[in-house]
């Protein structure tokens, strides 16, 4: 039992001795290591804030990188609405001249067939005119029984024609 005392009990020279030897062990501690220690702990700190202000300035690049990137999406989406609004409006224009000339095209063919529809129509009424004055200068002849002039003849076809003009 007495080991056992021996370890609890308070010895006042040993307390002294140790509390000496503590107070040189922070006086060697402190004269040979804590400039090293405390200048290896500045190197530390300012790895770790370069560390953190390279990030920070990484973040801010990226940022940057960022809002051009949107930037050029919006102009490049507006681009693009612009060239389909534009190619729409050509289209349009386009159709609607095409569907122009379409229009003056019939209106050229349907007069040019009125016209030649015309000019048929004269050629038959003139070919009917110049039978018919054949058939009513022999009919004539033949009922007159006389030999007529060139003046009686132009006469008589000129009022069969406008007697005959008068009915068609």
């Amino acid at each position: 039992m007495e080991i056992y005392q021996s370890l609890v009990t308070v010895n006042p020279v040993t307390l002294i001795a140790a509390i000496c030897n503590l107070f040189i062990q922070m006086f060697l501690f402190k004269r040979f290591f804590l400039d090293k220690v405390k200048a290896i702990l500045d190197q530390r700190r300012e790895a770790a804030d370069k560390q953190i202000t390279d990030a920070e300035t990484a973040k801010a690049e990226a940022n940057a990188i960022k809002q051009t990137y949107e930037r050029n999406m919006l102009e490049a989406k507006a681009k693009a609405d612009d060239l389909l609004l534009t190619a729409q409006k050509t289209a349009a224009a386009r159709s609607e001249d095409i569907l122009r000339l379409a229009q003056q095209q019939a209106a050229q063919i349907k007069s040019k067939a009125a016209s030649d529809i015309e000019m048929e129509k004269k050629k038959a009424v003139n070919a009917a005119k110049d039978e018919i004055s054949g058939l009513a200068m022999a009919i004539a002849g033949k009922v007159v029984e006389r030999e007529l002039t060139a003046a009686d003849q132009e006469q008589m076809i000129n009022r069969f024609l406008d007697e005959l003009g008068d009915g068609v």
